[in-house]
């Protein structure tokens, strides 16, 4: 995950291009990344990235830096993603409460920082980070969008909490439970135990297999003072 500085920021708030370029670019691929595990259809996900850039130039102003960017931005995705969902009609909690089981575990609620047994196989490894998006597919919607934010952007628990608008023992637990899920997916897909074993540790966004949104379309629009909605 790329943090951007707060010089560039400033700068892009002034209405600077290169530095609001530079927010883009930077961006579109987590950004991406959380659209299709709330979506899960690549054509909706590239559309949902667009639109979510489209309101990062309208509301870039009212970012006062009280926390991190890259946070605001996320949550700001999110939110559009579950907007979308609702005028499809399909109401579905991204993170439903935890269950009895959840509540009565205390190892549940635990962060586990071994996130990695192998790291320098596992991001070499495109097949790696494929299958792991496959499986991620597979998930429930909560644990899905949890672990995208937690493997593909490389987020610390506390920021996902925030994102999501979730206590961060929530978070934890559904992390834990994703993470269990997971690994039993890809073992019955009889992968080798490295990819067994990349559950535990972020995995930086195939850029390969996404749609990028280009930059200068949206610096476009926003110069022209059309298109923004």
């Amino acid at each position: 995950m790329a943090e951007p500085s707060f010089d560039t920021i400033q700068r892009a708030q002034a209405g600077d291009a290169d530095a609001l370029t530079q927010l883009i670019v930077s961006q579109q691929h987590y950004v991406y990344s959380i659209a299709m595990s709330v979506l899960k259809n690549p054509e909706d996900a590239a559309d949902l990235t667009q639109d979510a850039f489209i309101r990062l130039v309208r509301a870039l102003p009212q970012y006062t830096g009280e926390s991190r960017f890259t946070t605001w931005l996320y949550r700001l995705v999110v939110n559009l993603g579950r907007d979308e969902l609702r005028r499809r009609g399909r109401q579905v909690p991204i993170a439903p409460p935890s269950d009895d089981a959840d509540e009565q575990d205390p190892m549940a609620a635990v962060a586990d920082d071994d996130r990695w047994a192998d790291p320098a196989q596992a991001l070499d490894s495109q097949e790696l980070r494929a299958e792991v998006r496959r499986a991620l597919a597979q998930l429930d919607e909560h644990h899905r969008l949890v672990l995208t934010l937690y493997y593909f952007d490389d987020m610390k628990y506390t920021d996902i909490a925030e994102i999501l608008d979730l206590p961060l023992n929530t978070v934890k637990s559904h992390i834990r439970r994703g993470k269990e899920r997971l690994a039993a997916l890809l073992s019955a897909h009889e992968q080798p135990p490295a990819a067994a074993r990349a559950v535990a540790q972020p995995v930086r966004a195939d850029h390969a297999r996404q749609r990028p949104v280009s930059p200068f379309a949206l610096l476009s629009l926003q110069l022209r003072g059309g298109g923004l909605r």
